[in-house]
């Protein structure tokens, strides 16, 4: 006997009742064959759905006492149209499917159908026969994993828990990166708004720093982090009134006190950054000294981190080598003057000497060379 082609959501009260007692959670039956489809999900507080596809019934029924007695809510079916329909009407957590499904029907179909879904759903394949070609096809199809058939109940709740926490991880990651995106383009706009002059100037900064952390070996996440840095770092500029911020001329001892502030400004603006509290650190710090004479904290040395440094080191640059309200832009003998003559004092002695031998041999194109190149 095949299960109907509607889908069902499973009794607990068809488990074991020792299983029962204390382990699950009240479900419904939803439709009959008759029925249809439940025009809504009816989902259970803090639990995960998981849709079950497979041509064999007594497999489906299988797993889905497994998932059950674990405490998810299942959808289950037989047929790949029906699976379908569901993943559209339903908000699912896992798809967990076979690979083969009748004469005709792959999972592979179902695994394509949950990569368009929004949320996208991860989906677990199953298989008899795995091979290299299923393993590429997973791939290209993004299936989240293939795991063998038979398969016990131990493995089988370790792949469904792993693939919806990898899945959710990826999810806010990808839900922070957004949010990053969006903060990482307005908020410089607004400073340049404020003050035209250093237009192109945070763009510029990420390039620099990113260059001299790719030649100092700095690892692709912390570049990230650096990048992201750099593209925020003058973000306190926000609060500094714009008659001090464009002024023209040198600026008083109060004007200076008060456009000191900005590292702590920008720090407390990106206190929504939440996890990813090294871009806030290198933003409050991009204005210390190798020399602890910096702000706000007097550190001193390497008590800034090597891509803070770096932070450091480029932001100079740029305000240097670009004209600003109150300077004309310095030509590139004078800047390697200046870098030589501030190494051990206001930056990283060894990277003031990377930079100001690197400028003095290639000009700005030291800043556009090949990853791994010393000059």
């Amino acid at each position: 006997m095949r299960l109907p082609d509607s889908p069902l959501k499973f009794r607990s009260s068809e488990l074991d009742p020792i299983a029962h007692a204390g382990r699950l959670r009240q479900r419904h039956l939803l439709s009959s064959a008759t029925e249809g489809l439940s025009p809504t999900p009816m989902p259970l507080p803090n639990g995960h759905c998981v849709l079950l596809l497979d041509d064999e019934v007594e497999v489906l029924e299988m797993l889905r006492d497994i998932l059950l007695q674990a405490g998810y809510q299942v959808l289950a079916t037989t047929k790949l149209a029906t699976a379908l329909d569901i993943l559209q009407k339903h908000r699912l957590h896992l798809i967990v499917s076979d690979l083969y499904l009748g004469h005709e029907d792959l999972g592979y179909q179902i695994a394509d159908a949950a990569q368009l879904a929004r949320p996208r759903v991860p989906v677990l394949l199953l298989t008899g026969k795995p091979s290299f070609d299923s393993a590429a096809e997973a791939m290209k199809s993004r299936v989240a994993e293939i795991a063998k058939k038979p398969i016990d109940p131990i493995t089988l709740l370790n792949c469904c828990r792993r693939t919806i926490a990898e899945s959710q991880l990826s999810q806010r990651n990808a839900d922070l990166e957004a949010q990053n995106l969006v903060l990482a383009g307005v908020l410089p706009r607004a400073i340049e708004a404020k003050d035209p002059t250093t237009s192109g100037h945070a763009e510029r900064v990420v390039h620099y720093a990113d260059s001299l952390a790719k030649r100092c070996g700095v690892s692709e996440d912390e570049r990230a982090s650096l990048r992201m840095a750099a593209l925020l770092h003058d973000v306190g500029k926000i609060g500094i009134p714009d008659a001090i911020l464009t002024k023209p001329g040198p600026l008083t001892a109060d004007e200076r006190e008060v456009i000191n502030r900005h590292p702590k400004m920008g720090y407390d603006i990106l206190a929504s950054l939440g996890e990813n509290h090294v871009v806030r650190t290198w933003v409050y710090q991009h204005h210390e000294r190798w020399d602890g004479k910096g702000y706000p904290e007097g550190l001193f040395g390497d008590a800034v981190l090597l891509p803070g440094r770096i932070l450091i080191l480029a932001e100079v640059y740029d305000a240097l080598a670009e004209t600003r309200s109150y300077k004309a832009p310095w030509p590139v003998p004078k800047i390697v003057n200046l870098f030589r003559d501030q190494a051990g004092r206001q930056f990283d002695p060894d990277l003031a000497h990377l930079v100001a031998d690197g400028l003095e041999r290639m000009g700005s194109r030291f800043f556009s060379a090949q990853p791994g190149m010393l000059f």
